[in-house]
């Protein structure tokens, strides 16, 4: 028959026109604990049995995962494949089209991820990678650079001043007894941001080591 889009065709093409689609920002489950001009880092959990709206990714991002849990997803748009295991973090930009999608809880435990999103559209030169023994350089793109690292227990982490903020996102449960300027960092998905210019002290004093991600804005 003449004149019929394939479904597929048809499918994206009302949801992408459809004006009930919301932004990941405003999506309920995708909470909004930090904002300034760099960078807003919202806080994702999903309850099992439990789904998010259809939501829109558009904006650079890091995603960080932070569970083991069974999930699902319709997707209307995918620029890319996700991996949704704990543990794993990556950066989308999104330059070319946004992911629309919607995700469920198909486990007994929450589902939770941090999805960091990167909001200067102007992003600048900043110092050379950190070189560090204890730190691994996970991406380096354009408006962010990202690394992981372990605290040892009973070590102390002094980071030289660097020219770009820093937010720093905690990869485990640790009990307690660890800081930044003596500032606490004890949870999965607790974080902290430094501005430009910064010393920073990580210091652990707790009975467990500690893995954090730490990312330079650009």
């Amino acid at each position: 028959m003449k004149n019929w889009f394939p479904l597929a065709g048809f499918l994206l093409a009302t949801a992408l026109s459809c004006p009930a689609q919301i932004q990941v920002s405003k999506e309920p489950m995708h909470h909004n604990v930090f904002e300034n001009k760099w960078v807003r880092v919202l806080d994702v959990h999903i309850p099992p049995g439990d789904t998010s709206l259809i939501h829109k990714h558009s904006t650079p991002s890091v995603f960080l995962v932070l569970t083991n849990t069974k999930t699902g997803s319709q997707v209307i748009v995918e620029p890319a494949k996700i991996r949704l295991t704990e543990g794993n973090i990556w950066f989308e930009g999104f330059y070319d089209k946004p992911r629309i999608h919607r995700v469920w809880n198909s486990d007994t435990s929450e589902f939770h991820v941090i999805d960091m999103e990167l909001l200067n559209k102007e992003p600048r030169p900043i110092d050379p990678p950190l070189d560090i023994k204890s730190f691994t350089l996970l991406l380096d793109e354009k408006p962010v650079r990202g690394y992981r690292f372990k605290l040892p227990v009973q070590s102390t982490i002094q980071l030289p001043r660097r020219n770009a903020p820093i937010l720093v996102i905690a990869l485990t449960d640790t009990g307690g007894g660890i800081t930044a300027n003596d500032k606490p960092l004890v949870k999965k998905g607790d974080f902290l941001f430094f501005d430009a210019g910064s010393n920073i002290a990580f210091i652990n004093k707790g009975k467990a080591d500690g893995d954090y991600a730490l990312f330079e804005l650009k």
